[in-house]
Order: C-alpha cells, then sequence, then structure tokens
C-alpha cells in the first residue's frame, strides 16, 4: 500500500517529537546529575576533614560513577542533538517517495485545469459575442439614429469626447479574449 504525503509528514513530525522528548529527558538527567557531583565532592571534603577513609572511598566512588553518568549522558544528548534520525539510504528513499507523490498529485490538479479549459473557451466566446453585438449596437446608433451627426461626438463645451474620434466603438475595460488567450499560451508552455 502505498502512503500518503500526509502520511509520511506526520511519521516524520513523530518520529521529531520522540527525538525531541529523548532530547529533553536526558537534558534534565544531565542537569540533575551536577548536584550528585558538587554533593560528592563535599563528602569528599567532610571525609578529608574528619579522616574517615571508608567515607572518603565510598565518596570518590559516587563521584566517579557521577562524572562518568555525565559523560555518558552527555554523549548520548550529543547523539539525539546531532545524529541524522534515520539512514542517508532511508533518507534517499523518502526524498523519491514525497517527490514522485508530490507530481502524482501536481498531475491531478493540472488534470482539473485541462478539464476546464472547454468552459475557458466558451466564455471567450461569450466575450467575443457580447463585443461584437455591443459594436453593432453603436453603429447603429452611430450610422442610423444619430446618423452620423459630428456634433454628438463633442461635448458642450466642444472638447472632443474619449473614444469618438473614428466612430462609436466598445471598448473593454478587461478583455476576457486576452485573460484565456494568455492562460492557455502559459498553460501550453509551462505544462505541455
Amino acid at each position: 500500500m502505498t502512503r500518503t504525503l500526509q502520511e509520511i509528514k506526520a511519521e516524520l513530525e513523530a518520529l521529531h517529537q520522540e527525538n525531541q522528548t529523548a532530547i529533553e529527558e536526558y537534558t534534565a538527567k544531565l542537569e540533575a546529575i551536577d548536584s550528585k557531583i558538587e554533593q560528592a565532592k563535599q563528602d569528599i571534603a567532610d571525609a578529608q576533614m574528619m579522616v574517615d577513609a571508608e567515607a572518603y572511598d565510598i565518596a570518590k566512588r559516587e563521584l566517579w560513577t557521577a562524572e562518568n553518568t555525565k559523560e555518558m549522558l552527555k554523549n548520548k544528548l550529543d547523539e539525539l542533538t546531532q545524529k541524522p534520525l534515520i539512514s542517508k539510504t532511508d533518507y534517499n528513499k523518502l526524498v523519491n517517495e514525497i517527490n514522485v507523490l508530490a507530481e502524482k498529485e501536481n498531475m491531478t490538479i493540472i488534470n482539473k485545469v485541462s478539464e476546464m479549459f472547454p468552459e475557458f473557451e466558451a466564455l471567450k466566446q461569450l466575450h467575443i459575442d457580447n463585443y461584437n453585438f455591443a459594436n453593432n449596437t453603436l453603429q447603429l446608433l452611430e450610422n442610423k439614429i444619430g446618423r452620423n451627426e459630428k456634433s454628438y461626438n463633442y461635448s458642450d463645451r466642444g472638447a472632443l469626447l474619449p473614444g469618438r474620434l473614428s466612430g462609436l466603438e466598445y471598448a473593454p475595460k478587461r478583455s476576457v479574449v486576452h485573460l484565456v488567450n494568455s492562460l492557455i499560451e502559459n498553460y501550453e508552455r509551462l505544462v505541455k
């Protein structure tokens, strides 16, 4: 069974969290050992003052044990913070698996986009039809109704009205044709 990208991410996050928990645990143990070392040093000093060989021997062993435990904990903490959590082989397998899964999802998305193109073409045609209808209506207004009256092209103050120099024409503020053509061109350039 193939894992999903979400499952892989969840596994990696769990592995990271497990590592963080271990780091916190060993950090706490490392901090706690310092007080044992200080206590053993104090016990050695006390035994020397009292010239108690048995207490001195016990305190020296406790100090040796505490210092070696500290070294062992420090080594383990270094391993937990610096050593990779998985082998190079597993790492490379995961890189490949993640890339394959992401590319598969990307192709699914691209296919969905491809399915939308017929609708884009239909919308483009609606835009063209609207453009032509508006211009036909403006030509009817200008030629048949307004009888090409030149004074209609100027404001009451005598200024030429916008878009009236060479006759009436609808100029869309935003062109659906340009948008769709640009979308298709970019799609074909990037995807195909």
